[in-house]
């Protein structure tokens, strides 16, 4: 799980990042006539580009943002909360892993809460990886 995480965090931490580009084939089709344009967008902004992310990636993000659902819907409510949170501060990050004693005082918890939760999130993510994949076979 900690390999599949550390990926997971170096994904958010630095994503490819794709864009709509205008095609001029497609504005030539438009304007001759030949039915709607298959072009992109005038610019580059913001709003026109988004992060690219691997299906594995999207998959154990699912996952972790289920954790945090309520316990009625099958999340752990304010734990899985916390374990989400320790996922990103763990695991998202440009660089160099910063070091527990770091996440400890970013996390405001002890070490042996931090071990404690560090083992119960990757125990939920697995079961809920497992599950997932389990679905996608069906």
């Amino acid at each position: 799980m900690d390999v599949l995480l550390r990926q997971w965090g170096q994904e958010h931490a630095a994503p490819e990042w794709e864009a709509s580009v205008r095609s001029p084939l497609g504005d030539t089709e438009q304007w001759m006539g030949g039915g709607r344009a298959t072009g992109g967008c005038v610019g580059l902004g913001p709003l026109v580009s988004y992060a690219q992310r691997s299906r594995v990636c999207l998959l154990v993000d699912e996952a972790l943002r289920s954790l945090t659902s309520s316990r009625d819907d099958g999340g752990l409510g304010g734990y899985g909360a916390r374990l989400y949170t320790l996922a990103k501060v763990r695991y998202v990050h440009a660089g160099k892993m910063p070091s527990v004693a770091v996440q400890l005082v970013e996390l405001r918890i002890g070490e042996r809460a931090y071990r404690a939760q560090v083992d119960a999130l990757h125990r939920e993510l697995a079961a809920r990886l497992k599950g997932a994949l389990a679905g996608l076979a069906a």
